[in-house]
């Protein structure tokens, strides 16, 4: 059977998504409590591979075995368990997403900023096929997608939406984002930066202050509201 689970962790008490000997990750902690719970190995798959100290609110993962009852897992401090459920066998939480929004809290380290400068800012990347400049380097050589969607208040919170993001991207853009609201860069900056290709040339924001949102599905994809889970599948 296929199973898919909705997760929210707080970022500070992990070493991000991706699963590393002798660090404490979510990947890590999940497969840990498969195994204790079922007496063997399996391999869970994540949506999004969220960076150390970015807390997420709508991760989901999925995972294969032959019966399983998510609501006993013993998870660790910080990683809760929201809602489970039985998936398609097509339905993989990665290859099967269409998108990702997050949310980045800029007024936590930029203090009497001019957000309408960094709206300007982000206006001047419509119109872009790429953001490859936007990305720090890794093994992931493919240049960003353009946004979708973006929304910053006059608080500093900013919400990008596309259909996929690359290493530390939303970070970097935060960071220069920052950058433009306190004076330091100019608007016509970002898009200039973002046509050039890796690694970044900008500000990289603190990982704390990110969060993962929602994870998108198509249409009668998502697991959890085509159809819904069942009651006796939230966690106890």
């Amino acid at each position: 059977m296929n199973f898919a689970l909705l997760l929210a962790y707080d970022g500070a008490a992990f070493r991000g998504w991706q699963k590393q000997p002798g660090l404490e990750t979510v990947q890590g902690a999940l497969e840990g409590a498969l195994r204790v719970l079922l007496e063997r190995k399996l391999v869970v798959h994540g949506a999004s591979r969220t960076d150390a100290g970015v807390h997420a609110l709508g991760q989901v993962c999925s995972f294969r075995t032959s019966s399983v009852d998510p609501s006993q897992l013993v998870l660790p401090a910080g990683l809760r368990l929201l809602r489970w459920t039985k998936a398609p066998d097509s339905f993989h939480a990665r290859a099967t997403s269409v998108g990702k929004r997050y949310r980045y809290e800029m007024g936590q380290f930029v203090q009497k900023g001019d957000w309408e400068r960094a709206r300007v800012a982000l206006q001047g990347l419509d119109g872009l096929g790429s953001l490859s400049g936007l990305a720090s380097p890794s093994k992931d050589h493919r240049p960003a997608p353009p946004l979708t969607r973006w929304s910053l208040d006059d608080s500093g919170s900013l919400f990008v939406e596309g259909a996929a993001f690359r290493k530390h991207q939303v970070r970097n853009l935060a960071g220069h984002l920052g950058a433009v609201a306190l004076g330091y860069s100019t608007p016509e900056s970002l898009r200039e930066l973002a046509q050039l290709r890796r690694p970044w040339r900008g500000a990289r924001a603190p990982a704390g202050s990110l969060m993962l949102l929602e994870v998108l599905y198509p249409e009668g994809k998502n697991p959890f509201t085509e159809p819904a889970a069942s009651p006796s599948q939230q966690p106890r």
